[in-house]
């Protein structure tokens, strides 16, 4: 696997970083880069889980009202 299908964001500095060595640079900053761009995205689902779980009666009591206050709803629903 060549450098530009590696890293195709560093195709236009490929000679630069050839000359300075910094293959291996560029190759911990994508996966830091990657690290971070992951915990984001759980940190994100963790607090949508957290306010799901807290909004989660409220929703239920609404539905329970929704059927309560609609006849036909009342009469599909099994005691």
């Amino acid at each position: 696997m060549s450098f530009k299908e590696k890293y195709p964001d560093y195709v236009s500095v490929e000679e630069y970083v050839r000359r300075a060595r910094l293959e291996r640079s560029i190759a911990v900053g994508n996966l830091v880069a990657a690290a971070v761009v992951a915990t984001w995205a759980f940190m994100k689902r963790v607090a949508d889980a957290v306010v799901d779980a807290f909004h989660g009666n409220e929703a239920a009591e609404h539905d329970r009202q929704a059927i309560e206050a609609n006849t036909f709803l009342k009469r599909s629903v099994p005691r």
